[in-house]
């Protein structure tokens, strides 16, 4: 039992690092925080709506970004590797597929939360920063803009003085930076008048934030299970198809489940991403915790449900070296 939680923590590990090399991923995580910090220079024609406009614009970027490298990583993990004959090799060991399968989804886990913590930090100082009507807040739009700039010089200069990886750097010095200008942005209102610390920010966004977090891995398991059996392009297709319907399942299915029997499998089947995005709940007040811990059950037995089909569809399939 004790080498088996070895074996699950070393390939969860080399999974994660394996991720967060992923040129693709750093670029695509470094454009969506630079697109949330313009949102406040660039929203226009308000109407006193500054602040919901760049939190629920930021939100949507958050999801769909999560999507998207969410398909990426886990095609990536998998399908890539099985075509280098990694996966072969690892498997050559003693090491069982259902380990295998569990720790690459744990490594993929890893890198998406720490992925949705920094465009959760990135949502809230780009809230603040639209919160006053044709006034931008520096001292929430400074340290967002700064962030990713400052991350890939130092990660620059460490890789051509030390020749560490640069990818993996920039990716973790970004979410340090993230975490720094929250701190920098908590201490400072609008004014430019210390206060104590947290006052200034928007913290009922944090909910959200976690919300989408939990839909997010509800489709990289997604994604791992199609990633047995397909590439980037079809995986990520479907994942969208899905992402779409869950958007829509209460409508599109809520009503017909208790009428027909085809639209209860439906709607029993397709993940309600409805459940997660609650954007416009932010406008008429917080989102309570209670509901993001009920979401957080619901996201479970679908993970279980999602890990299990993989793990049958992983064991099924033919590996060669």
């Amino acid at each position: 039992m004790r080498w088996r939680i070895k074996q699950f923590s070393a390939l969860t590990w080399l999974t994660a690092l394996e991720a967060m090399r992923q040129p693709v991923f750093l670029l695509l995580m470094a454009a969506t925080i630079m697109f949330m910090a313009c949102l406040p220079l660039v929203t226009a024609h308000t109407l006193g709506e500054a602040e919901r406009m760049a939190r629920d614009s930021a939100l949507a970027l958050h999801f769909v970004a999560g999507l998207v490298l969410g398909s990426y990583l886990a095609c990536a993990a998998l399908q890539h590797e099985i075509r280098r004959g990694t996966v072969a090799a690892i498997l050559s060991k003693p090491v069982g597929r259902v380990t295998l399968f569990l720790a690459k989804f744990a490594g993929i886990a890893v890198v998406m939360v720490l992925f949705s913590a920094a465009l959760t930090i990135a949502t809230m100082l780009c809230a603040r920063a639209a919160t006053p009507e044709s006034f931008v807040d520096w001292w929430a739009e400074g340290p967002l803009l700064a962030a990713v700039p400052v991350a890939f010089l130092i990660a620059g200069l460490v890789n051509y003085f030390t020749r560490r990886p640069f990818v993996s750097d920039a990716f973790a010095l970004l979410v340090a930076a993230l975490g720094v200008a929250l701190i920098v942005a908590g201490f400072f209102n609008d004014d430019g008048h210390l206060v104590g610390w947290g006052q200034p920010l928007p913290w009922r966004i944090l909910p959200a934030g976690v919300l989408i977090a939990l839909a997010i891995l509800i489709l990289a398991a997604l994604a791992l299970l199609l990633a047995t059996k397909l590439d980037v392009v079809p995986t990520l297709s479907l994942c969208s198809v899905v992402f779409l319907l869950g958007l829509m399942s209460d409508n599109l299915f809520g009503k017909q489940a208790a009428v027909s029997k085809l639209g209860a499998v439906l709607y029993g089947v397709i993940p309600n991403l409805q459940q997660f995005w609650l954007a416009d709940a932010l406008a008429g007040g917080a989102i309570p915790w209670a509901y993001v811990g009920f979401a957080a059950l619901y996201a479970l037995c679908l993970l279980v449900f999602l890990l299990a089909a993989g793990m049958l569809a992983f064991g099924r399939m033919e590996v060669k070296a």
